[in-house]
């Protein structure tokens, strides 16, 4: 393995890039941020003057094609990732890029199969709750075998209005893309048919939409999805097993009260506060697996699986009947290298 550090481009420097460029600013030496960029100015200087050796762009792609360095971290636009991410790959760069990969299945295959002509992985997406020490003891503990096979995985995922005011194909485009990964995580397979039911508050405050899946071999997921002015960030799994069942255990915190002595106030980085660990955890490792000229977390098929099952959601939500979810098999559309196994256990 290459002790030099691993030369890096953050693209995209809101709250989310912001956030990682924290993070990998702790991990030196063995990452250097070589280069920033944003389209929104204030945002670039803004992160110019954390890293001041770092070069600064205010064009993505001009960035991804010019900049010094080994590896790109893309925290942009939803529907500004297909294009920085394939120009990316054709530069042979290792690249993370936060959830969505895509915002369609047809864009997410595009970079599937660019990965695959490129003739191996470099893509990495960026489901953080499988770096999570909770959710990875449940992996463990499936994977054992304790509780038996699974037969239903229960999960639900809230957020406060004050935070969240996503509709229901919000709700499905974006809350349910973690949910729909972590199912195929803990399934190690993936999903046959989804259905999506909704229910919306008369006075317009409070959304859920709940999707039912079922994985190739029939194991049933069920997911609850909302936001609304009575709820806060709240996530939760349940697994029922053929000789047990295992429940997602909370990480302990300290309860925090305001100075009228009633609970906090749900913030806006709630989710990050949950998953700060495991955010670290996931940039740490990908990290070391990219100086090892390797990659080794959720794939650029994993993202469009997750695709997939989205598009097949929205279409469920609007015929009211349950959709079979289109997708090339994995096989497929398969890139392997040596030591780098492609598979939604990963």
């Amino acid at each position: 393995m290459s002790t030099a550090p691993v030369r890096l481009a953050l693209i995209g420097l809101g709250n989310m890039g912001t956030a990682h460029l924290e993070i990998f600013a702790g991990l030196q030496p063995q990452a250097q941020i070589s280069a920033v960029a944003d389209s929104h100015i204030p945002f670039a200087e803004r992160a110019a003057a954390a890293v001041p050796t770092a070069a600064v762009f205010h064009d993505p792609l001009d960035c991804v094609n010019s900049a010094d360095v080994d590896a790109v971290v893309v925290a942009t636009a939803d529907d500004t990732h297909h294009e920085i991410v394939r120009a990316c790959i054709a530069r042979g760069l290792f690249v993370f890029c936060e959830k969505p990969l895509t915002t369609s299945a047809d864009q997410s295959l595009q970079l599937v199969n660019a990965e695959r002509d490129a003739g191996r992985r470099l893509v990495q997406v960026g489901y953080m709750r499988r770096f999570d020490a909770d959710y990875q003891h449940l992996h463990r503990t499936l994977q054992s075998g304790r509780v038996g096979e699974p037969v239903m995985i229960s999960q639900r995922h809230r957020n406060p209005l004050a935070v969240i005011t996503f509709d229901e194909q919000e709700l499905i485009t974006s809350s349910a893309s973690h949910d729909i990964d972590v199912f195929r995580w803990l399934c190690g397979e993936n999903i046959r048919e989804v259905s999506a039911i909704t229910k919306t508050s008369q006075d317009a405050s409070t959304v859920t939409v709940v999707l039912t899946l079922t994985s190739q071999s029939g194991v049933l997921g069920v997911m609850e999805l909302g936001r609304g002015p009575g709820l806060k960030y709240d996530i939760g799994c349940d697994i029922v097993g053929s000789n047990g069942a295992l429940t997602l255990t909370p990480p302990a915190r300290p309860n925090r009260v305001t100075a009228d002595g009633h609970g906090a106030q749900p913030t806006p980085d709630a989710w990050m506060q949950r998953f700060h660990q495991a955010y670290r955890s996931q940039d740490a490792s990908w990290l070391a697996a990219v100086a090892a000229k390797s990659t080794i977390g959720p794939s650029a098929y994993d993202g469009y699986a997750t695709n997939a099952v989205i598009d097949a959601a929205l279409a469920s939500l609007a015929t009211g009947r349950t959709q079979s979810v289109q997708q090339e098999s994995e096989n497929h559309s398969e890139v392997t290298t040596p030591g780098d196994p492609i598979s939604p256990r990963t």
